[in-house]
């Protein structure tokens, strides 16, 4: 019982966790990148039941005892992955190798049973092999509230506010994208088989990102849908998918009434040998189709990392 409920937390981990040219295009770039790559820095899966076993009652799997989050988390994740498109561009796309350091500290300065509210503070570098007009550094600080609301711990609520600066490293740190984003999220997690480490995890999220420059301003609707399965305790797989509408709310001379499709898909397979260290591998895929011509892309992209995590 006690390897199933170790099972059911990685895997509620693995699925959440499961995300340029300075001028406009088809997106912001850099933006879209940390995006794709580790989503908002707050994210973090719900809390999960806990199990006991009494000798005359046999296994009890929802009982009221649940374990109160750490107060302080320190985190790192180095990313080494290929991008065949860095830009994200219709026509001509450019394709580099590149590397993504991220170091994020988070503090819970209280908690009830059901509420978890978490401040973060994030910073990331993005470094391209054969394309260094698109490297770019951000910082983010975000303030995030999670409910649970059902007596299983299955259904969760998110909210987030996040606010973030992304800076170009060769001209001077010059603060080229600034972006507010208002989140909600609702997640459901499901075992869906009592002896089997397999796990369904479905989430809605309805984000608005206030942007500077205003062009990128929009509202997003996704869906996200994502299986974790370990067929060793150490070792998780976990394909995913992500439909997204994506509706922009400027007008200018490269986008009219615009709105957007994105599909994003992939699996990434993880192996973590102690508590605070985990490696994985990952291939992603990430098609947007727009209304508009010439902003729609793909972007195909296979990446190795190594996460490091501190809790207490």
């Amino acid at each position: 019982m006690k390897r199933r409920n170790h099972l059911f937390c990685a895997g509620l981990a693995l699925a959440l966790a499961l995300t340029a040219s300075f001028s406009l295009r088809a997106q912001s770039p850099a933006a879209e990148t940390l995006q794709q790559k580790i989503g908002l820095p707050s994210q973090t899966a719900p809390p999960t039941p806990t199990a006991t076993s009494d000798a005359d009652l046999g296994d009890i799997d929802v009982v009221q005892k649940f374990p109160k989050p750490e107060t302080f988390t320190f985190a790192t994740a180095q990313q080494f992955f290929y991008t065949d498109n860095v830009f994200y561009t219709d026509a001509n796309p450019v394709g580099s190798t590149a590397y993504l350091g991220s170091y994020t500290a988070s503090l819970v300065p209280y908690s009830l049973r059901d509420w978890t509210p978490r401040i973060t503070l994030q910073y990331n570098m993005v470094r391209y092999g054969s394309a260094a007009s698109g490297d770019f550094d951000n910082e983010c600080l975000a303030f995030s509230n999670q409910y649970v609301f059902s007596q299983d711990r299955t259904w969760s609520w998110t909210s987030t506010i996040n606010l973030s600066r992304f800076t170009a490293p060769h001209a001077n740190d010059h603060e080229f994208y600034q972006e507010v984003v208002y989140d909600n999220q609702i997640t459901h997690v499901q075992q869906l088989m009592k002896n089997t480490p397999l796990f369904f995890v479905a989430a809605y999220d309805i984000a608005y990102h206030q942007a500077n420059p205003g062009a990128f301003d929009r509202l997003d609707n996704t869906l996200s849908f994502s299986l974790a399965y370990y067929p060793i305790p150490q070792v998780s797989i976990g394909p995913f998918v992500r439909p997204a509408a994506r509706t922009y709310f400027v007008n200018n001379a490269t986008q009219n009434n615009r709105d957007d499709f994105n599909l994003s898909e992939g699996i990434d397979v993880t192996w973590q040998p102690c508590k605070y260290v985990a490696l994985s591998a990952d291939l992603s895929q990430v098609n947007d189709y727009s209304n508009n011509s010439g902003q729609s892309y793909n972007d195909t992209t296979p990446g190795i990392s190594v996460t490091g995590t501190i809790k207490f």
